[in-house]
């Protein structure tokens, strides 16, 4: 049997902020979507179409709410979910629940309630400081994976598609009945942004000093890779952040121009083209400068293979300027470009090709020959 919380004796304001305490108070209507509700949300705002897989719905518009945790003191010093930007650990400031959130909602799988952390959402540099969640559906206030747009979430990388069946009401609370639940401001350590410069011979030195900040607080990493570094020193550096890639330390985002630390440590059964679900284009650096285009085609005109045969194409280029534009024109505008070189090959050779390649890319790899 599923408990019954009791109602609120007295009607609630909407928000009720406490400066001093640096708390803010919501009240929330029950949508009473059911004890067996694959929940996804905690908390979604009065315009979202997404009601039945959440809890509770605000009173307040989203817009409201996150001026009233600002006016709280909550900073937006967060760091959203964003996959296009490579962020894939949100951050922000921790935060305490009143009624905790583990008498609201049980988890089906044994695993431990994440800390709660404050964001302040994704927001549209045009329509600043409004978060985006206000327009924007599922218009999250509290989502239960990372939504780069929920206000608050749980300080974890939980994907939607894992987080999905892991949450469920723990109570049932009849439909329209109004609750209130209150943030407050944890004493937990603030998350310490460290902006971490790779160089030729530092990766030892930099390994102990992420390690020093991680004892006292969690740290988000904003790494660069020196142009100076091999595509082998890369590799090297990219393997080491993946072991210490954790709540605790966390590898978000790159540097304009740069890749993601992860574009160095692409999947080796990559290299055999059968195995892609997408044939990108390939530029092949080769030791004397110039650049060999691999064009991919799938062919689908035999109706007794269920694989496309692939029709390899391959263009000879004099500058990686003359590659970057062959590889643009090949098919609609790749979303993804695969870069072989030396494991001597110098960043500033692969930087190169990033520029030259026009367009929002949002996958490369970069595979060793």
């Amino acid at each position: 049997m599923f408990a019954i919380l009791p109602a609120l004796l007295l009607a609630a304001a909407p928000i009720t902020v406490d400066r001093e305490n640096h708390s803010v108070t919501l009240s929330v209507v029950s949508t009473d979507c059911g004890v067996d509700t694959q929940l996804e949300f905690l908390l979604v705002g009065p315009t979202s179409d997404r009601d039945y897989e959440a809890m509770f719905v605000t009173e307040a518009p989203i817009k409201e709410i996150a001026r009233a945790f600002v006016e709280a003191g909550f900073d937006q010093v967060g760091t959203c979910h964003d996959p296009l930007m490579c962020n894939f650990w949100p951050t922000g400031l921790q935060l305490t629940m009143e009624p905790a959130f583990s008498n609201l909602v049980r988890q089906v799988r044994d695993e431990a309630y994440p800390p709660i952390i404050w964001t302040g959402g994704s927001r549209n540099p045009k329509t600043s400081p409004v978060p985006e969640a206000d327009t924007n559906m599922p218009s999250a206030v509290f989502a239960l994976y990372n939504c780069g747009q929920s206000l608050l979430q749980f300080n974890d990388n939980l994907e939607q598609s894992t987080t999905y069946g892991r949450f469920q009401p723990a109570v049932k609370i009849p439909k329209g009945e109004k609750r209130t639940i209150t943030f407050k401001l944890s004493d937990a350590p603030k998350t310490q942004v460290v902006d971490l410069a790779f160089t030729p011979g530092s990766l030892g030195r930099d390994l102990i000093a992420l390690k020093e900040k991680a004892e006292k607080s969690e740290i988000e990493v904003h790494s660069t890779f020196s142009p100076e570094l091999t595509l082998k020193e890369a590799k090297d550096i990219a393997t080491a952040l993946t072991m210490i890639d954790s709540v605790r330390v966390k590898i978000n985002g790159f540097k304009e121009g740069e890749l993601f630390y992860r574009a160095y440590l692409p999947l080796e059964k990559w290299r055999d083209r059968k195995e892609r679900l997408v044939q990108p284009p390939e530029l092949h650096l080769n030791a004397d400068g110039t650049v060999r285009v691999v064009e991919i085609v799938e062919d689908w005109s035999d109706d007794d293979k269920l694989e496309p045969n692939l029709i390899i194409k391959e263009h000879a280029s004099k500058s990686i300027a003359e590659a970057c534009e062959l590889a643009t024109k090949f098919g609609a505008r790749p979303l993804t470009v695969l870069i072989f070189a030396s494991a001597e090959t110098k960043l500033e050779k692969i930087y190169e090709i990033r520029k030259g390649v026009k367009g929002f890319i949002p996958n490369w790899y970069v595979f060793t020959e």
